[in-house]
């Protein structure tokens, strides 16, 4: 390099061939203040993938990265490694992680901090980055404001920040200390971070986000043996660090462990193993043992019983405590009137013994929950606000027994206090919200209305913010508590005019309700095109201004229109292609970050007096599509607070939202003509990774599309969530454009319509963001945690005091819906229901359903005389006397299931605990097939009666009309006649889970090349593990089919020419049609060796070839014909082996075993 650097950037890197190339390139494209030079040392710490190729390749191209490779010694002792290989007189000094982003601009901002301050080292704030974008970390929370020339003694909140790669380093500084990582363990940060805080004379703070953290990187899972040993070590290395140095100090860093870096370890704990166990038990109580006496007082009374635990090693109590918390959440009993403590279950179940000062509840313990339900603007001008108000762990069961008043407190005049007129109404959405199942607050409800002349001061109207809390008077005392939105992304703005010049202005601020009343200079009311200039119109209400300005938000661009006209109205002529012509920000941010979607400029007046105001907006101020080429417009409207907005985007806008009496939602609004093709509407979940698209009518720059809610999802209802709208162009990828709502429609929303038994909303989040919230399908008496555990503690058993009744309950799957039809067949005496989920489930004819934890379905587990299910039932379910449970499981396993995972990274023993108890409420377990038997006895921890009758669902390949059937499914499906079926079916993935039981669909087969190669002649059934869920990009009708949400899997495996699949049970069922299988093992070896891994040989096994990539799957589906025949001997085998027990006889089988 033939510039002397300024920053040298350490990059460790092992097998990160998926992420490497976006990190290397978000590096190499950062600048260094003062024309600096950038060294970045790529270390490749034994790569065996192909990170290696990469880091070489940018290297060779780039001469400031300089690649050095060593043999594979761990994350501490690769940055150790890069340190030593830095070019002398380096000033600065930071390190980034392979699989993480670094912000356009993070280490400038920071050098730049650094040189003006004179700081050590300068830190900042982080963005976590997962696969639906980025999101603030919780880590950083409290990064709130920049802070220079700061110290972690002044301001405690730096003990948290402990991570080397959101920083900045004098390397002056790193070497005057001789800081270094540890090497050979996890968790290298903290013993180096936390002492280097102290070591410091100041650290400079940055509220600036510096860096994406991508979800998942490095670190290992959080029931790891190692994992738990190493984090106690470093942190206690640590705490001795600060004994010997800064003993005043110490105290309070071991307080911040146990509340931070050991919390994730606690919550481990019932999922972890006895070793894991043992691990945390040794090192923890060690710890303590080192630590102040007093270290645990600190803590808020949850933490305190749970570290006492510890200290005395009662285990079995802490995970009945851990268990039941994460079960019912984090609630507990009160005892006592006056001095009050906290109760906790111990592991029989009865009252958790400790000292009376670790139960004490202290001041703040009990604290206040507010919250808002609705706000909206009556008739005669007043505001109504619903909501509720509890003190956590403290009932609100009963009307009376509190009372709640409303007040509005000034945050401009000191002492000026509002009293609202409040009356309390039932809320049972405070139980069901507050997430918990000891404490009922159904009378907790509360009503306001405020009267906007109530906010005048002295008679008169003045600008201010007006903070509205919540008093609750009862158990004894009085509390306060601000009202605060339920989350963040419904903390929603609402406007109401009030006289000439003014408005009120419900927002927030920090999450609390505010109201603020607003004093406006000038309001637009209209605009319109003239010439190649748009005309904003509206009145003044205060000095005229000079101009109007305009800034680019991004762009170092601006322009002042003048403010023309006379008396009180003005005009402002915005020149459209001067504003057109300013190039649009480059785009530096993560793939996974959502790109902005409008260019937006910012818009304020200029006054004589220097001053700037805001220009405001009539909230009804129609968006205006004034072209601007690049297939884009110049849009001006309101804000959902009022305030005018100028943007060029082509992002359509909701302006009227309505339903039909048949249940549909008709959504009406106006969009870019020039910047749109043929486009559909696409419904996203929040959370699950599912989408559904819906036709889209445009004509005259407006679209109209209508969503039937109830079967808009392949004629299945939208699931339970929130369902954001996007305007997306036909054929493409991504999420599309999002849909916004015009801001008058916010006093009308939510827009509520019940759909076939369930309660569907138009609503907005975000301020503008238009959605649908599928409500829960349970009534409103069945939802919630609280109310759940009474069904499943008082409802359930009372019920079982009551008769059985002649009547099977079937629970999922193929194999229960054959036993059905075979009960059918025979015209037994027994009734049917069926156990449906969310109101998605297809259910037989001949069988009544029964929701999913509603109830009914608590009755029938409590009174049905059988139960066929094809999984688990609920770990509350007990065999009643009488009672017949036929267990069909849902395959024969290639992957470890049960207890075949123990010692595994993802065995959960807080069901592996309770496996054999569950096991034993099983009558019969049928077996597929004779090898299965004993495998799945020991996965299961079955120890009772066997039934090897072969899979009831595989009856169907056997069936005498199973040609005429898959003629049906054919038709159904619209699959062309004459193109070979390929049934795509790959399983879900332990480690691309986001939720209990639900992961990340990932698409490994390339749809779109796959179409390319066998689009002419082939059809492609995609069907994801019902676990798992995801888009499927590339994914184009007619080539693909998705079929996930298909009913029956049997009737699939009837018309598929060829399975392609991995490492699904489905293999074991579609060998019984002697059609050839591909199986795409492409992440082979990690989900072997890493993942879950296999309970038998699987290379050895399969009756078919193992294909790396899709280039090898689309090869192998040309030449078919000579791939079955390679393997004919392997297949004979595989269906000798695991399928010696299907003969269509199955379904008959477990009927006679289930009638007995």
């Amino acid at each position: 390099m033939s510039v002397q650097p300024r920053l040298s950037v350490v990059v460790p890197i092992h097998n990160v061939e998926h992420c490497l190339e976006e990190c290397l390139r978000s590096i190499a494209a950062q600048t260094v203040p003062w024309d600096g030079a950038l060294e970045v040392v790529l270390v490749d710490d034994g790569s065996t993938d192909g990170s290696t190729r990469i880091a070489q390749a940018f290297a060779d191209r780039d001469p400031r990265l300089r690649y050095v490779r060593q043999e594979h010694a761990g994350l501490g002792a690769a940055r150790n490694t890069g340190v030593q290989q830095i070019s002398p007189g380096v000033e600065f000094l930071a390190f980034a992680d392979s699989d993480d982003v670094v912000p356009h601009g993070a280490y400038h901002r920071m050098i730049t901090s650094l040189e003006s301050t004179g700081s050590d080292f300068a830190t900042g704030n982080v963005w976590r980055l997962d696969d639906r974008g980025r999101h603030q970390t919780g880590q950083y929370t409290w990064l709130t404001k920049t802070r220079e020339r700061t110290h972690i003694t002044r301001d405690p909140e730096l003990l948290s920040d402990r991570v080397a790669w959101n920083k900045v380093f004098r390397r002056a500084f790193w070497q005057r200390h001789g800081l270094s990582f540890p090497e050979g363990g996890l968790y290298e940060d903290t013993p180096v971070i936390v002492p280097a805080h102290f070591l410091a004379s100041s650290v400079d703070v940055l509220h600036d986000h510096v860096y994406y953290r991508r979800e998942g990187s490095l670190t290992g899972q959080r029931t790891d043996v190692r994992g738990v040993r190493d984090r106690i070590a470093a942190c206690d290395e640590v705490s001795r660090f600060l004994a010997e140095r800064f003993p005043e100090h110490r105290r309070s860093y071991d307080t911040s462990c146990l509340r931070d870096d050991f919390g994730p370890l606690l919550d481990g704990l019932p999922m972890g193993g006895p070793e894991y166990r043992a691990a945390f038990l040794v090192g923890a109580a060690a710890f303590l043992a080192r630590a102040d006496p007093g270290v645990i007082d600190a803590l808020p009374v949850d933490l305190r019983v749970k570290w006492h635990l510890v200290r005395e090693r009662r285990l079995a109590d802490l995970i009945a405590v851990l268990s039941f918390e994460q079960r019912g959440g984090a609630a507990f009993g009160v005892r006592g009137a006056v001095r009050r403590a906290a109760v906790h279950p111990d592991a029989s179940g009865g009252r958790l013994r400790v000292p009376a000062r670790t139960a004490r509840l202290r001041r703040g313990e009990l604290p206040v929950v507010a919250r808002l339900e609705r706000a909206e603007w009556q008739d005669d001008g007043t505001l109504r606000i619903d909501g509720y108000a509890y003190v956590r762990n403290l009932p609100s069961a009963s009307p009376g027994r509190e009372v709640r008043t409303g007040i509005l407190k000034s945050a401009r005049h000191k002492g000026v206090v509002r009293r609202v007129p409040t009356r309390s109404v039932p809320s049972p959405a405070a139980t069901e919200d507050s997430g918990q199942e000891l404490h009922v607050y159904d009378h907790s409800g509360f009503s306001m209305i405020v009267d906007p002349d109530s906010l005048k001061v002295r008679g008169r109207r003045e600008p201010g913010s007006w903070l509205l809390g919540v008093l609750v008077a009862g158990h004894g005392t009085v509390r306060r508590a601000a009202v605060r939105a339920p989350e963040g992304p419904a903390a929603q703005a609402l406007v109401r005019e009030l006289e000439d010049g003014f408005r009120l202005v419900l927002t927030y601020s920090r999450g609390r309700l505010v109201l603020e009343v607003v004093a406006y200079h000038a309001r637009v009311e209209s605009h319109r095109a003239e010439g190649d200039e748009v005309v904003l119109h509206g009145r003044l209400h205060g000095p005229r201004p000079t101009v109007l300005r305009l800034t680019h938000t991004h762009a170092d661009a601006r322009f002042d229109c003048p403010v023309e006209g006379a008396g009180d109205d003005f005009a402002i002529r915005l020149p459209v292609a001067a504003i057109a012509a300013v190039p649009p920000a480059e785009r530096h941010e993560p793939k996974e970050v959502e790109p902005p979607h409008s260019d937006r400029w910012q818009a304020e007046l200029m006054l004589p007096d220097g001053s700037s105001a805001a220009l405001a907006a009539v909230v009804a101020l129609p968006p205006g599509r004034y072209p601007a080429g690049a297939g884009r417009e110049l849009c001006a409207t309101a804000d959902d607070s009022g305030q005018l907005v100028v943007e060029l985007t082509r992002q359509p806008v909701a302006d009227s939202l309505r339903w039909t009496d048949g249940g549909s939602l008709v959504v009406e609004g106006t969009v870019a003509d020039a910047s749109w093709g043929d486009a559909e509407l696409v419904l996203r979940h929040d959370s699950r990774h599912e989408e559904v698209a819906v036709d889209v009518h445009r004509a005259g720059g407006r679209f109209t599309a209508r969503v039937e809610p109830a079967i808009a999802d392949g004629g299945l209802p939208l699931r339970q969530g929130r369902w954001y709208a996007f305007l997306r162009e036909l054929g493409a990828d991504g999420d599309g454009v999002p849909v916004r709502t015009l801001a008058s429609l916010a006093g009308r929303l939510p827009l509520t319509r019940a759909c076939q038994g369930r309660d569907y909303s138009a609503d907005r989040r975000f301020g503008d963001r238009l959605l649908i919230d599928a409500a829960p399908r349970l009534a409103r008496e069945e939802r919630g945690a609280y109310r759940q555990a009474q069904l499943r503690t008082v409802h359930y058993a009372a019920q079982r005091e009551l008769p059985l009744k002649e009547t099977v309950l079937y629970v999922g799957g193929d194999s229960p819906r054959a036993v059905q039809e075979e009960l059918l067949r025979r015209g037994a005496p027994v009734e049917h229901l069926w156990v449906t989920h969310d109101g998605r489930s297809s259910v037989p004819a001949g069988a009544d359903g029964v929701e999913l934890h509603s109830s009914a379905w608590y009755e029938a587990l409590a009174r049905c005389r059988r139960i066929v299910t094809a999984g688990h039932l609920p770990d509350f379910f007990e065999r009643r006397s009488g009672q017949t449970v036929v267990q069909t499981w849902h395959g024969n396993p290639f992957k470890r299931i049960g207890t075949d995972l123990t010692g595994s990274p993802y065995a959960d023993h807080s069901q592996l605990d309770v496996l054999a108890r569950a096991t034993a409420q099983w009558s019969v377990l049928v077996a597929p097939g004779r090898r299965a038997t004993a495998r799945l006895s020991r996965a299961l921890a079955y120890r009772g009666e066997l039934l090897q009758a072969g899979s009831p669902a595989n009856d169907l390949l056997f069936a005498d009309d199973r040609g005429k059937i898959a003629d049906r499914v054919r038709a159904r499906l619209g699959l062309p006649p004459g193109r070979r079926v390929v049934l795509y079916a790959p399983t879900y993935r332990d480690h691309l889970g986001y939720a209990p039981d639900r992961y990340r669909h990932e698409q490994a087969l390339d749809l779109a090349a796959a179409e390319s190669a066998l689009g002419d002649d082939h059809v492609l059934l995609v069907r994801r593990h019902p676990l798992a869920a995801g888009p499927l990009p590339g994914a184009r009708p007619p080539f693909v089919v998705d079929v996930s949400a298909y009913p029956q899997v049997a009737e699939l495996l009837l018309v598929a020419d060829v399975l392609v699949t991995d490492y699904t049970s489905l293999a074991f069922d579609f060998a019984l049609t002697g059609r050839p299988m591909l199986f795409h093992t492409y992440d082979l070896e990690q989900y072997r060796d890493t993942v879950r891994g296999f309970c038998l040989d699987f290379e050895a096994t399969v009756p078919g070839p193992l294909l790396r990539s899709t280039e090898d799957v689309v090869t192998a589906l040309r030449d078919l014909d000579a791939v079955a025949e390679r393997h004919a001997r392997a297949y004979a085998a595989f269906r000798q082996a695991y399928c010696d027990l299907d003969d269509g006889r199955a379904a008959a089988r477990v009927a006679d075993r289930l009638l007995r």
